[in-house]
């Protein structure tokens, strides 16, 4: 059985290399079989806010989010995403990857196209989310199981990334650390910011509308008690677990590896 997550990750990893050997330095959001990236987070929500904090923390140029699809047995394609309210430098990124990935796979070309997925509209700089094949499409899902197909994907979509990087396509400035006041609650704001209510002592508000900039977040939800089970010992575990052995009759594990969370000491 081929899984998306597995292919995805394989690509992730060859990706990082082709870019290292670019010269370009790059953050991977996981680099291990969990949610939320390579932090532990209980929900598929809070999986996707792991991976667009690591992002924006970090302040990284760009974000590059390696999906494969599903739809029927006979769709058939490759496509690249961006944000609906997104910057052109985004916009001119996904073209970049989308032309060099066609040209790789020789697959029909769905073209570029606008989505609200939480990683495109949740993250501050130029992001995209790209689809090589369907899974769902067997001859596809017999490419995405070779490597050597895995290795065009991952070095199509560097070459889109050096193309873009090299391409004095213009990065937008610093998003400024408010916008407005309004008196009434607009009904969007641009992507990278959220809306918040003032007080009405705030000079800056009087008790109208902010909006703020999305990386100001409230504080991160607790860590979930345990991650896994895995059958084999895994070579990590995220900061604020330690890994422990089951025994054979706990439910939960039977006899595999948890990672539990670390407990301060009193």
């Amino acid at each position: 059985m081929l899984y998306e997550k597995d292919v995805n990750l394989d690509v992730g990893f060859r990706l990082q290399a082709v870019l290292n050997a670019m010269g370009m330095r790059t953050l991977m959001t996981r680099t291990t079989d969990i949610g939320g990236g390579d932090r532990a987070w209980p929900s598929v929500r809070a999986d996707l806010k792991a991976r667009t904090d690591t992002a924006n923390e970090a302040g990284v140029d760009l974000f590059v989010s390696v999906h494969n699809n599903a739809l029927t047995t006979t769709t058939s394609g490759t496509e690249t995403y961006h944000y609906y309210y997104s910057s052109g430098a985004s916009r001119a990124l996904a073209v970049a990857v989308q032309r060099q990935m066609v040209a790789s796979l020789g697959l029909p070309n769905r073209g570029v196209k606008s989505a609200g997925f939480y990683v495109l509209r949740h993250t501050v700089m130029p992001a995209i989310l790209t689809e090589g094949a369907f899974l769902t499409n067997p001859s596809e899902a017999l490419l995405l199981a070779d490597p050597a197909v895995r290795q065009r994907i991952a070095e199509a979509i560097g070459r889109g990334v050096q193309g873009y990087a090299s391409g004095r396509v213009a990065t937008p400035p610093p998003l400024v650390p408010t916008i407005g006041p309004w008196k009434t609650k607009p009904k969007r704001v641009p992507a990278g910011y959220r809306l918040v209510k003032t007080g009405r002592t705030n000079p800056i508000g009087r008790g109208g509308w902010l909006a703020v900039l999305g990386r100001f977040r409230a504080p991160r939800q607790p860590l979930a008690a345990t991650i896994g089970p895995w059958r084999t010992k895994p070579a990590s575990v995220p900061e604020g677990y330690r890994l422990v052995k089951t025994g054979r009759a706990n439910p939960t594990g039977r006899g595999g590896w948890l990672a539990v969370r670390e407990v301060a000491p009193a």
